[in-house]
């Protein structure tokens, strides 16, 4: 099932290496294992580059690369396919290096004491909590279009479609069914929580 990308760009704040150890450790089912606890502190002594003062150790870099792939608006098969290719993690690598150069350099000139910069980073991170959230509640109840009904959508709207492929055509209609579900649901959870809580506008400011 394709994950459905709402309209925020957004950067996933991945914070606590304990809780992600602990989590890491029950999916692969080695919980209370001391052979990966051990491979677990292995990769947190590997470093794959230092950059001036910082380093970024193996486990640090993987957790940078599962973030981008999450971001990636793909099936959940091509993600799998992304992660595999050592080429792809080398080219988020030589991006990884730029980042923390341009970082670097926007610190030591203050950017990040700066109020607007304070306020983008507050958002983003709402954002992100918001994006995980949603994606998790409500991409398991999706169900599958099924190609009947992108057929019959496709051959009522072929006038559309005049100069586009037939199977990019059917990947578009596809999407936007989906997306439509994810909408619908998004709007029920909206409507669910306006229920349950206590909102009040200050009519003075006329917003």
């Amino acid at each position: 099932m394709k994950k459905i990308i709402i309209g925020i760009i957004v950067i996933v704040f991945v914070v606590g290496s304990l809780a992600g150890n602990y989590l890491l450790l029950r999916k692969s089912g080695y919980l209370g294992s001391a052979r990966a606890f051990a491979q677990t502190q292995q990769d947190s002594k590997t470093w794959v580059v230092k950059i001036n003062d910082t380093v970024i150790s193996l486990q640090d870099f993987e957790r940078e690369f599962n973030v981008h792939v999450y971001s990636l608006p793909i099936t959940a098969e091509d993600k799998k396919k992304y992660e595999n290719d050592i080429n792809n993690k080398k080219k988020f690598l030589a991006n990884l290096i730029n980042e923390y150069l341009i970082y670097d350099k926007s610190v030591s000139e203050g950017y990040l004491k700066r109020q607007d910069v304070q306020d983008l980073i507050k958002a983003v991170k709402r954002r992100a909590v918001i994006q995980v959230y949603l994606n998790e509640k409500i991409e398991p109840h999706l169900k599958e279009v099924p190609d009947e009904q992108i057929e019959a959508i496709y051959n009522q709207n072929k006038k559309l479609f005049a100069g586009v492929d037939i199977d990019v055509a059917r990947q578009q209609i596809r999407m936007q069914l989906l997306q439509k579900q994810y909408n619908d649901q998004l709007n029920e959870i909206i409507d669910n929580l306006k229920g349950e809580a206590k909102v009040i506008k200050n009519e003075k400011v006329g917003l």
